[in-house]
């Protein structure tokens, strides 16, 4: 599912990816199941995550078993804008929520208002 990151910035794989790094921000993860998430590739997904790590976006945070987990490097200078641009469009999801439900409690009160003859 394409968050709103992807529906301002456009929904390439790069920037799913990103997204998907930036919603799980706490989190590690193995680079399959970032493959299964997004319905992409494993190599396709290696491919993104190796060029993530060259640039610092992501750094390798532990192993399990023979598995890598990467996670996102809240540190390099270009992922905390990213990180800030994430949180605007959080922010818009939020303000959008927050006004259609405004007009909804708005209609309901109005409806009220007729239905007691106001």
């Amino acid at each position: 599912m394409i968050g709103v990151f992807c529906e301002i910035y456009g929904s390439s794989i790069r920037n799913q990816i990103i997204e998907f790094f930036l919603e799980n921000q706490s989190g590690d993860f193995a680079v399959s199941s970032l493959a299964e998430e997004l319905k992409i590739s494993r190599p396709k997904a290696y491919e993104y995550v190796q060029k993530f790590e060259k640039q610092g976006y992501v750094s390798k945070s532990r192993v399990i078993g023979r598995t890598q987990l990467y996670k996102l490097d809240k540190s390099h200078k270009h992922v905390k804008i990213l990180m800030k641009s994430f949180m605007n469009c959080l922010d818009l999801v939020v303000e959008e929520h927050s006004t259609k439900h405004k007009h909804a409690t708005d209609a309901a009160h109005v409806g009220v208002a007729s239905a007691k003859g106001l």
